[in-house]
């Protein structure tokens, strides 16, 4: 061995065993090989440069943010409170830990020896001889730590030496040598073989969302901590399954369903149904009807092979909703011209052997004009995807625009099937509820019905209510749906679904969730009048906090004036003249100032619930009868008053009395006009009244003869 080889060779072995010293004294700080990001944190933007450009046409998505993650505890415990409106963030969420998992795989952590920390750091060299510093001088210069090929050749010989690679620099360039080979053969064949293009700068991420989270080539290309991935055009149509949820690019890849149903869930109830592999369309014209426009149509498509069926050719179009259609298999005018069952109540039946042959079937010409002369156009028309939900869905179904008819339209022939699912070991058997009859009903939205579904926890404390879907094009599927039959139990006439038992525990839930401040039962106030006159010393005799029987009778009053309905004229003024009566100056005369729509759901209950008596221009406002208490006097004034809460199947599971009092006829004449009627314009309906002072003082009289 020459001089020279022998002192190198030296050298380096003082270097290996000073490194090896300082590493068991210093703790060992690691590095990330397989990511191109820094390490800036899960919320953190990327800096710039960070990660390869984005080419157009494709984007950044963040798998935490695709689709919002439930409240795992929504929570119904003791603390309600009228005030709070934390909602569920509803929707299907993805296997985020997968995700994540698989966009971090490809990451590997190196040790990083002690000259190199302190070049992160910022010291010089330290203690190290002056040589090493020099080297680590050299390294601090250089982005990876490579050996130069040089290094490997003796300075004498200019021949490789195996030993020289046995040394922890020497594998060190080895392993950095094949970790890169290793990412430019797995970025090269990524897409299927065909490199990626990148041109386009790198958006923050937690400023991206997707635009199409099902894009089949969403789950390709990652990069780091920030679980970025980058989407491009599909190069060919896929299905995919995330969440329980397939989503399908295009009609054709769908496979053949058949479906089933209707299945009544529950045979003595009834009401509530079970429908197999069907989508769910919206009809587009229902806003348009006059003069009640509707929320709660959908168009059903059944899925058939049925020879007979697909000779039809309006097999896809849905009946008019010009009749009543209590059974799926009632007949009516409409199925001798369509050809096929009609539906029920708010579900109209459309037949099809698949997706295609459906969007097909619409757009003929002669089917495209039955469909509009009728009032059924759907939506979707052009269907380009498809989401196919493989968990059970609930239909929340109802008129949004009327919340006396969403009442009894809904929630009469849902109650009964409520009550039982909270008393059954395995709860509610769906997981998810979808309704298009008004957004984000069940997680943000305030809407009078809405709210009383939420209070009462209607679907479960776990139910997921599914997002709408912002793409046109896109149909709603189901391997399972439940549908609770619109308008089943709208006059009560199903004796026993609906009782004092069940009724009285809806309604106490939600006394309390609104925390209202009178009790919902009789015997429940007098209690509280007991209470009340032992803590202010009160005799027996003494005001009883505002029952009807005492010097506190309340009475509320609203002539609809702020709205759009018929408006009930100088209804003011006839107060007025009525509170200089001695008679009825033990009486709390209360005018609702406001309309009725610009009132929190809250404020709506409150009002009823401290009520004796409610006289009101008729309305869907009505339909806070639910939080008046038991006993209360309701009535309803107009030229012709058509109403639900009328019903005295209803007033008797609350024990209260119900009178409308409408426009005067040749029967109610009298010189004195004492008669408790209203004055309508040329004797029209739907216009505007008023009423006489003597006519307003006698129906005081009855009201408070009635309490």
């Amino acid at each position: 061995i020459s001089s020279n080889n022998f002192i190198a060779a030296l050298h380096y072995r003082q270097q290996a065993i000073y490194r090896q010293r300082n590493m068991l004294q210093k703790p060992v700080l690691l590095r990330r090989t397989g990511s191109s990001l820094p390490s800036s944190g899960r919320d953190s933007a990327p800096s710039s440069g960070g990660a390869p450009p984005l080419s157009s046409g494709q984007q950044i998505v963040d798998p935490n943010a695709a689709i919002p993650i439930a409240d795992e505890n929504p929570g119904d415990s003791q603390g309600w409170s009228i005030n709070s409106h934390k909602r569920k963030q509803s929707g299907i969420p993805l296997d985020a830990e997968a995700i994540i998992g698989r966009a971090t795989g490809g990451e590997h952590m190196t040790a990083i020896a002690d000259e190199e920390e302190g070049s992160f750091s910022g010291e010089g060299g330290g203690d190290m001889p002056p040589q090493q510093q020099a080297a680590d001088a050299e390294r601090r210069g250089s982005r990876n730590n490579m050996p130069e090929f040089s290094d490997f050749l003796s300075d004498d010989q200019g021949g490789w030496s195996f030993k020289s690679l046995v040394t922890s620099r020497g594998l060190a360039g080895i392993t950095l040598i094949m970790v890169v080979l290793g990412l430019f053969t797995m970025h090269g064949t990524s897409n299927n073989g065909a490199p990626t293009s990148l041109s386009s700068p790198v958006a923050g991420s937690g400023t991206a969302h997707p635009q199409n989270p099902a894009a089949p080539d969403s789950k390709q290309i990652t990069y780091g901590e920030e679980h970025m991935e980058i989407t491009g055009e599909p190069m060919q149509h896929h299905a995919h399954e995330y969440g329980k949820i397939r989503f399908y690019d295009s009609p054709s890849k769908m496979k053949p369903l058949y479906s089933k149903g209707p299945i009544l869930w529950d045979d003595e109830m009834g009401g509530l149904h079970l429908f197999e592999n069907v989508c769910l369309t919206t009809n587009i014209d229902a806003l348009r009807y006059r003069p009640q426009p509707q929320t709660g149509l959908r168009g059903l498509i059944y899925f058939t092979d049925e020879e007979e069926m697909m000779k039809n050719p309006k097999r896809c179009v849905p009946c008019s909703n010009s009749y009543a259609m209590d059974n799926w298999e009632d007949a009516n005018k409409d199925r001798k011209v369509v050809g096929h069952k009609c539906g029920m109540n708010g579900l109209h039946a459309m037949y099809a052997s698949s997706v295609g042959d459906w969007s097909d079937c619409i757009m003929e010409k002669e089917n495209a004009e039955l469909m509009e002369e009728w009032g059924q156009t759907q939506s979707p028309l052009n269907v380009t995807t498809i989401h196919f939900f493989q968990e059970p869905t609930f239909l929340l179904q109802f008129n949004a625009l009327d919340m006396e008819e969403s009442l009894f339209d809904m929630l009469m022939t849902y109650l009964p099937h409520w009550d039982k699912f909270l008393e059954d070991e395995d709860g509610f058997p769906f997981n998810s509820v979808i309704s298009h009859s008004l957004e984000g009903c069940l997680s943000h939205s305030h809407n009078w019905f809405c709210e009383v579904l939420h209070q009462m926890y209607a679907f479960g404390a776990k139910t997921k209510e599914i997002p709408w879907e912002s793409d046109d094009n896109t149909l709603y599927c189901y391997k399972e749906l439940f549908y609770n039959q619109v308008g089943y139990q709208r006059k009560l006439d199903r004796d026993g679904l609906i009782n004092k038992e069940n009724f009285g525990e809806f309604r106490e839930l939600l006394f309390r969730k609104f925390g209202l401040p009178r009790r919902r039962t009789v015997q429940g106030r007098l209690e509280d009048m007991e209470y009340e006159k032992k803590a202010h010393g009160k005799k027996n005799g003494d005001g009883d906090n505002g029952d009807a029987d005492g010097d506190n009778t309340k009475i509320i009053f609203y002539d609809n004036k702020l709205s759009e309905q018929r408006v009930w004229n100088q209804m003011e003024s006839l107060i007025s003249k009525a509170r200089e009566l001695e008679k009825f100056q033990h009486i709390k005369f209360v005018t609702v100032d406001k309309d009725f729509n610009d009132l929190s759901v809250a404020q709506q209950a409150r009002k009823f619930n401290e009520a004796d008596a409610v006289i009101m221009a008729q309305g869907q406002h009505m339909a806070n009868a639910i939080f008046a208490v038991d006993g209360t006097s309701f009535v309803e004034v107009g030229c012709k008053v058509e109403s639900l809460i009328g019903n005295p199947k209803f007033m008797s599971l609350m024990d209260g009395k119900y009178r409308a009092v409408e426009k005067c006829n040749d029967k109610d004449g009298g010189d004195d006009n004492s008669a408790v009627c209203v004055k309508c314009k040329d004797g029209e309906d739907d216009v505007n009244f008023t009423m006489t002072p003597a006519a307003f003082e006698k129906l005081i009289d009855d009201v408070v003869a009635s309490l």
